[in-house]
């Protein structure tokens, strides 16, 4: 950057060259995804066609809130750069994060839901998924793992890297500079956070929430410290450098190698890994795996749901993981998970399988 454009923003406190929000990274993963299980679900047998459809549909649904993410991101009208749909790894440590945002006073890490059913979250700091049915009873409540924790996790991985990889960036600076929010999309879901912490209200908020909250978080960081654009692009491109591919082995995911529809049915197949239906929570697998997540919540003094929600249990029955590797695809393992609870988890599936 010129002398002279380096003294005017100094001046003006804003980018010079970047005048609107400006993608790096609008690539969504999920969207390749989707088509290769499409094909897969074809010649897939009814079973496991079937979870194919809704592991579909919940990638579908993830999609159009990032895509409502993105709409407001767009016409935020603001300097900014954008990752959508970051795999970040790290000293052992994985991240699926759906975006970052810099901005020249702040770095905001976006985790976009967009659920179906009620969200309650408690004075402890518990969240409560409720489902309904049309006359407005409810006839399920499970607890869902938290995206505050999640976000937070993001966030510090975020931080050891840019303060390993940038001279200028210290814990200070990352302290002043990183923030998080919780961004719902589905506009039908209600929030009920009546008796949630302070803290954790300001924390998640409406897509339609998201430019005014950016706004108030770079009015609000007018006397902190703040990015000269080129610092902007450099944390963009040390991001991008720990991006991998989050390559999913759907093969194994759905046991396609066996349950695939055979010309001629002359052998006995195999009985299929269970599928994530309706009835899947009265497998004996299901039952053994929460088993050992409530003793262990127990032993720990932790709610259950946050060694293993009831999502990545049907995730890992999917899957049925062999390996510390495989049970990392599952969302929310990472190493430090896997290393803590990953051998007694596969321990389990192996009687199963």
């Amino acid at each position: 950057m010129a002398f002279l454009d380096k003294l005017k923003q100094t001046i003006s406190g804003r980018p010079i060259n970047i005048t609107e929000p400006t993608f790096i990274r609008d690539k969504c993963d999920a969207q390749a995804q989707i088509e290769k299980m499409e094909q897969l679900k074809k010649n897939a047998t009814p079973e496991i066609a079937k979870q194919i459809e809704q592991d579909i549909r919940m990638l579908s649904a993830g999609i159009s809130g990032e895509n409502m993410v993105a709409y407001e991101l767009k016409h935020s009208y603001m300097p900014i750069l954008i990752l959508r749909d970051l795999y970040l790894e790290y000293r052992g440590l994985a991240a699926q994060i759906d975006y970052v945002v810099i901005d020249n006073r702040f770095i905001l890490i976006i985790e976009c839901k967009k659920m179906t059913g009620d969200i309650e979250v408690t004075n402890t700091g518990d969240f409560i998924r409720i489902f309904k049915n049309s006359s407005g009873k409810v006839y399920k409540k499970e607890g869902i793992y938290s995206p505050i924790v999640q976000n937070e996790r993001h966030l510090e991985l975020i931080k050891h890297i840019l303060c390993d990889e940038m001279a200028s960036m210290t814990e200070k600076k990352c302290k002043d500079l990183l923030q998080s929010i919780i961004v719902f999309a589905n506009p039908k879901t209600i929030v009920n956070m009546k008796y949630a912490k302070t803290d954790i209200k300001k924390s998640i908020i409406r897509c339609d929430q998201l430019i005014t909250h950016m706004k108030s978080l770079h009015d609000s960081n007018k006397e902190g410290y703040w990015f000269p654009e080129d610092s902007m692009y450099r944390v963009a491109e040390i991001l991008m450098a720990h991006h991998k591919e989050n390559v999913v082995d759907y093969t194994q995911k759905y046991n396609l190698t066996s349950q695939m529809k055979q010309p001629q049915a002359v052998k006995e197949q195999p009985q299929p890994a269970p599928t994530a239906s309706a009835s899947i929570e009265e497998t004996p697998i299901y039952k053994e795996l929460r088993e050992y997540r409530l003793l262990k919540s127990r032993e720990e003094g932790i709610k259950p749901y946050y060694i293993c929600n009831n999502d990545q249990l049907e995730q890992i029955i999917a899957l049925m993981p062999a390996t510390h590797g495989e049970l990392m695809q599952v969302k929310g393992f990472a190493e430090i998970k896997c290393n803590k609870y990953g051998d007694a988890i596969i321990n389990i599936v192996k009687k199963f399988k």
